[in-house]
């Protein structure tokens, strides 16, 4: 590598840690805000209208995937990729009316596929999940466009009516007006219709023009073969509870819900990072450089996972204790925990090999990938399971992430990203070992205090090593 290129790594790098990053840490706030108000939200609605609010939540996800089509996506590559704003602008017109129809679709068609999945008899939710889902849409593809155009202020706007205001709106609703789920979902249908009303207002999209064959075409052709890989990371992050409510028990599917959110928090936040730092990867018109600067995006999350691996390993524990009573028996979840959680190491592999497909616009590999990757941990999940249980599951996550890794890999020979150096993949063998050896630890009042103590010391680990790289790109 010479001079330049080095300076040109630290000068992409120094942007994906720092203002990039602010991104992802707004981004971020709704899961933060959403974490929070579970608990309280969960306590004043009660088991079953919560499991109402759950299965619109379900809904939700899968009919935004369809709302989106993934164009947020292609606007931030015509945006940057294209060197084309006017275009980007236009695309987000053609976002917003898709994501209309196919709410209008959904709403109207509910009573038709709503019996199959056994929820007919009230169709109330049913179709607050669908208009949660069409607002979400439009307000993702907005996101999009003013991440693109850089102005983090609105796009703090934005994310405040999505994250703080939507949960707090909807906790207040409930405990203060009435405790159901329509409640519920009204408040958070109305907060996220805010969002995408502000979102359409700053963001500005060209509704002239918003029809041009070159443009629909080019943005389709990339954006459609993401729907499949969504859903196939949705099926991928979902059959595991399905098969385990089949074949053991609704008790061990609570259980692992919750061992699963809290180990697989490092894995989300990557997604969000992925979906901050994607403008800058497709701006980058030199294929070498955009390489070249996955590669070391990469590398920094790398050195960065090895801290927060033994920052969870210790301390996730103690949160899924806190998140549930004692009948959860969390004090066993451990070292199904410690498989999810490594889990992000794959993940993060994978992620960078994504980024480069994506800057190409060769979706349909990823596509391709995701599907196989879906597909193989279903087939593990019902193997697995019934002989090991909920650990089974936990290695079917962990193997299905580094199996997708591989995937690409064969998949995209062509793409030559520098491999991680041998110090860092030490690093990450060490925080493995560390991951594996604090899962077995037995749950007595010393372990306990070691894990506060370990908790803490990861953290500061985990800023000492960003100052670092910050250190090394200034």
């Amino acid at each position: 590598m010479t001079v330049t290129d080095a300076a040109q790594t630290r000068g992409h790098l120094a942007k994906l840690l720092g203002r990039e990053s602010l991104y992802m840490i707004l981004y971020a706030t709704q899961l933060v805000f959403a974490a929070l108000c579970t608990p309280l939200i969960t306590r004043v609605l009660g088991v079953g209208q919560y499991g109402t609010v759950t299965a619109a939540i379900a809904i939700h996800q899968v009919v935004f995937v369809f709302a989106g089509l993934s164009l947020q996506s292609a606007v931030q590559r015509e945006y940057a990729a294209h060197r084309n704003p006017l275009g980007a602008r236009q695309l987000t017109a053609t976002a917003l009316l898709v994501a209309a129809a196919v709410t209008a679709l959904g709403w109207s068609t509910a009573p038709w596929w709503s019996g199959p999945l056994g929820l007919a008899a009230d169709l109330g939710p049913v179709r607050l999940g669908v208009l949660w889902a069409g607002a979400a849409a439009a307000t993702a593809v907005t996101l999009a466009l003013l991440r693109s155009q850089d102005r983090l202020g609105a796009f703090v706007s934005v994310t405040f009516f999505q994250s703080v205001v939507l949960n707090v709106a909807s906790l207040a609703a409930i405990h203060f007006y009435h405790p159901s789920a329509e409640v519920f979902l009204w408040s958070a249908v109305g907060a996220q219709g805010t969002a995408a009303l502000t979102g359409i207002l700053l963001a500005r999209p060209a509704v002239a023009g918003w029809w041009r064959r070159d443009l629909l075409d080019r943005a389709l052709r990339f954006a459609l073969p993401l729907v499949p890989a969504e859903m196939s990371t949705f099926l991928l992050n979902t059959s595991d509870r399905l098969i385990i409510g089949a074949q053991l028990s609704a008790e061990a599917v609570a259980r692992y819900q919750v061992a699963y959110n809290v180990a697989s928090m490092p894995m989300l936040l990557l997604s969000i990072l992925n979906t901050a730092w994607m403008p800058r990867f497709f701006g980058i018109a030199d294929e070498t450089e955009r390489r070249t600067a996955v590669a070391a995006g990469r590398d920094a999350l790398y050195r960065l996972m090895v801290p927060v691996l033994a920052g969870f390993a210790f301390g996730a524990p103690l949160v899924a204790h806190l998140w549930a009573p004692a009948s959860y028996h969390t004090e066993q979840l451990s070292f199904v925990m410690a498989l999810v959680l490594l889990a992000a190491v794959p993940f993060t592999a994978q992620l960078a090999v994504v980024q480069a497909l994506t800057a190409q616009g060769r979706t349909v590999v990823t596509a391709a990938a995701t599907i196989a990757a879906a597909v193989l941990n279903v087939l593990l999940n019902l193997l697995f399971v019934p002989i090991w249980g909920l650990a089974g599951a936990a290695g079917a996550t962990l193997i299905a992430y580094a199996s997708l890794f591989l995937i690409l890999i064969l998949f995209s020979r062509r793409l030559a990203i520098p491999p991680t150096p041998a110090r860092i993949r030490l690093q990450l063998t060490g925080g493995v070992a560390l991951t594996l050896g604090v899962a077995a630890l037995p749950e007595t009042p010393a372990t306990l205090a070691l894990r506060w103590i370990g908790g803490a010391a990861a953290l500061i680990w985990f800023l000492l090593v960003l100052r670092a790289l910050r250190r090394e790109t200034a």
